[in-house]
């Protein structure tokens, strides 16, 4: 029998006001926050080269737009104003996505909602991180949402076309609202390159109607560090998949509920006083769970799910537990009608049920996960939360266009290379933030990230390389380089995008050096996205890339190279070769970008929520790389290969053995007979040793695009749309663990030359879909 926890003993005692949190461990010493004294208005301002209007506003506080926060005055319209604004009396809703970006800025307050308040894409909405806003709701609240970040969506389309918002240093109040009414602090149906960060949500006790977050549709990679408190329900989530980084739930009645969804990874999460952790009653075609390196403390079990044991055919709901530590006197894991899975225990090394390859479907199999301690950090996976730089005063921040005889337009004409490697070289000596606002900063040559750099971006500035010196593939060249080979350091990035302006044949996106001598996290990346094409500020679009003869659009050799001598931290990043234009004109584009990213790193490497989409000859490749952790990795085909493809992998390419890249010679000779063969793979794996990767998400779509035309009849993917979702090569390296693997319209979900397990013998998930829960056969153990 369970045991029940009284939810109203602890009402009293925590309906408190919200307070700020600090990331930084600096004594704070700056009263106003640094980003607001930045010159928003001057020649320094962020500026949006393609908005058609050389006045618009990235940068908008609130209190500019009337605004009080005084917790008194209702200030939904004003909000929703410095949202909405085109800086010409019009409205962003269905804003074009790169085209007029905001960066919309919440100082310290209490600000009134009576009504909901709605996101917009390519926004970040951000508040002050040494006096966390509070959006309140009234007591006389008129919707079911206070916050909605469904823009697209609202109107009928997709939340998976909801890209580029985010919001973070913000607290959500719905405590005036009656407890047993549904409502929800902040609906979240969004697509990738969006994030939710130090974002605070409290909810009265004892409710059964209010939701934290719901993740009611969409496609997003990763929420990180939220602290909810009350409330029915902690997280709602129905998205395709996603990661959960360090959550903690409190009061709540249920933590995490699955309303759907096809992959979840719940890393780092601390339930307390809960009724129960994660609840899968609803989850549909759910797959796969992992709960990684989690905490419950006094609360029902951890999880409550669908035994799919007794399938026929699907088998949806398998179930990875791994290092839990769990206390108090309820079973850790329960089935449907309350049925023990997994008794009440204090720790759980790993623990697994559903299928397991090589082997069959395990019902409670525990085995122990022998982790790289170069990974870890107090037992755990090591991971670090995205630096708000609160402590920081202006006089150590410097804004890249406003540096004395060093001029830089972002204008997307201009080449900034010399300036901006100048700019960053003079900072990183002098210990200084590089801030960069919005702008699109053309680089005809590498630009050179020294150690000791900081970076944070105004709603996703770009930096795009373009020019001859990115032409030549026999003989690529980063457009980003951070750090030089066996250079150590640190080197902070966040909420930045990096593109090329043109077809680029010899670019390599984003190439990272260097490592850390002694700290984890030392180099690492928040929310910044590398793109190819699909965006206003580059040439590569349906008009030079419309053909399915791909041959015409090589237009990047590799989006990301994590090098021999690196080490990186890597949190929320999107790898998007364009399917189609994010602009009015979204008509499909035929890109052959080369390479996702490829990892051959020793030294350590952290994935923490990533996805990488559509390119040629692979999304992931982890050639003989070491100490490799990777949580979420999210993955779609090019949609033009397959079944009815001009060009055949690795066609346009040829691969290149000094970047590790896979021949496809198991394919045999190129023929129509082996297309399904000869499309590019979700992961490579060659070598290596001490990989430890969790939840994979790896979709196949559609194949062979004829006459501009996807989801048309006879390019829509059926079952076994793609022979070989992922491969695993010479003999899968030493210590290869591998839970929640997740494939859709594959054939074989693993190539591995030994079991080669198959989604009919792995039937579940997103149908026609497989799941393997625990893939240990070049584990060692």
């Amino acid at each position: 029998m369970l045991s029940a926890c009284n939810l109203s003993l602890f009402a009293a005692k925590d309906q408190h006001p919200l307070k700020p949190t600090n990331q930084n461990p600096k004594p704070q010493v700056a009263t106003r926050y640094w980003l607001d004294e930045q010159d928003h208005t001057g020649n320094a301002r962020g500026y949006a080269p393609y908005a058609g209007n050389i006045n618009y506003p990235v940068y908008r506080n609130v209190k500019s737009y009337q605004a009080a926060g005084d917790g008194k005055t209702d200030d939904t319209a004003a909000l929703q104003d410095a949202i909405n604004s085109d800086g010409n009396g019009g409205n962003r809703y269905k804003n074009e996505v790169t085209t007029r970006p905001a960066q919309v800025f919440v100082p310290g307050g209490t600000y009134i909602l009576t009504r909901k308040l709605d996101m917009r894409l390519n926004t970040i909405v951000v508040g002050d991180p040494n006096d966390m806003p509070v959006f309140k709701a009234s007591s006389n609240f008129k919707d079911t949402v206070m916050i909605d970040g469904n823009d697209f969506a609202t109107d009928g389309a997709s939340g998976t076309t909801n890209f580029f918002m985010a919001f973070k240093n913000i607290a959500i109040d719905t405590t005036n609202i009656n407890k047993d009414t549904s409502v929800t602090a902040l609906r979240w149906g969004v697509a990738q390159a969006c994030h939710l960060t130090n974002v605070r949500i409290q909810m009265p006790n004892n409710s059964k109607g209010h939701t934290g977050i719901d993740l009611n549709q969409g496609s997003t990679i990763a929420v990180s560090d939220i602290s909810i408190a009350g409330g029915a329900v902690g997280i709602r989530n129905n998205n395709q998949q996603v990661l959960f980084k360090n959550i903690s739930f409190k009061y709540c009645s249920t933590a995490l509920a699955q309303s759907g969804g096809f992959v979840v990874v719940l890393q780092g999460a601390k339930i307390d006083t809960c009724g129960l952790g994660v609840d899968t009653s609803g989850a549909g075609q759910l797959g796969s769970v992992v709960i990684l390196d989690s905490t419950s403390v006094n609360s029902g079990p951890m999880i409550k799910f669908f035994d799919s044991s007794h399938s026929n055919g699907d088998r949806k709901d398998q179930i990875v537990i791994e290092n839990l530590s769990f206390s108090g006197s309820n079973p850790v894991a329960i089935g449907m009608d309350g049925a023990v899975k997994l008794q009440n225990m204090n720790n759980v090394d790993t623990w697994i049920w559903g299928n397991v390859s090589p082997g069959v479907y395990q019902i409670g199999k525990t085995v122990t996960t022998k982790r790289s301690p170069q990974l870890l950090s107090n037992g755990k996976f090591f991971t670090k939360a995205q630096p708000t730089y609160a402590d920081w005063t202006s006089d150590k921040i410097v804004n890249i266009r406003a540096v004395k005889n060093h001029p830089v337009k972002g204008d997307g004409k201009t080449d900034d290379s010399a300036s901006l490697n100048a700019i960053l070289a003079e900072n990183a000596k002098n210990g200084k933030l590089s801030y960069f606002p919005y702008g699109v900063y053309i680089v005809k040559s590498t630009l050179y990230i020294p150690p000791n750099t900081r970076i944070v971006g105004e709603a996703w500035p770009v930096i795009s390389g373009t020019g001859p010196f990115f032409a030549d593939k026999t003989s690529p060249k980063p457009v980003i380089m951070v750090g030089k080979p066996s250079e150590t350091g640190l080197a902070h990035i966040q909420d930045m995008r990096f593109t090329v302006a043109s077809i680029a044949p010899g670019a390599i996106i984003l190439q990272v050096n260097l490592a850390s001598p002694t700290t984890p996290g030392d180099v690492a990346f928040w929310n910044t996205h590398i793109t190819v094409g699909g965006a206003a500020d580059t040439t590569i679009n349906t008009i030079a890339c419309s053909s399915p003869n791909t041959s015409t659009c090589p237009a990047a050799f590799l989006m990301v190279h994590l090098t021999p001598s690196s080490s990186a931290y890597i949190e929320n990043m999107w790898g998007w070769t364009a399917d189609h234009s994010l602009e009015r004109n979204s008509n499909p584009q035929n890109i052959a970008a080369g390479r996702g990213i490829l990892v051959e790193s020793t030294k350590g490497t952290w994935l923490t929520g990533t996805g990488f989409e559509h390119n040629t000859l692979y999304n992931y490749n982890l050639h003989h790389a070491q100490n490799v952790f990777a949580g979420l990795q999210q993955s779609e085909t090019a949609y033009w290969q397959g079944s009815g493809s001009a060009q055949d992998a690795p066609a346009p390419w040829t691969p290149d053995a000094r970047y590790g890249d896979p021949d496809f010679e198991w394919c045999g000779p190129p023929s129509n007979k082996n297309q399904r063969c000869r499309m590019g793979l979700a992961l490579n794996v060659a070598g290596g040793k001490d990989m430890f990767l969790y939840g994979a998400a790896f979709w196949t779509f559609f194949h062979g695009e004829v006459g501009g035309c996807y989801n048309c009849p006879g390019t829509v993917c059926a079952a076994n749309c793609i022979l070989n979702a992922a491969r695993v090569a010479g003999g899968g390296g030493k210590g290869l663990w591998w839970y929640g693997i997740a494939t859709r319209n594959a054939e074989v979900m693993v190539l591995d030359g030994r079991d080669d397990p198959t989604q009919f013998h792995h039937p579940g998930g997103w149908t026609p879909g497989g799941v393997i829960a625990a893939y240990l056969g070049f584990s060692g153990s």
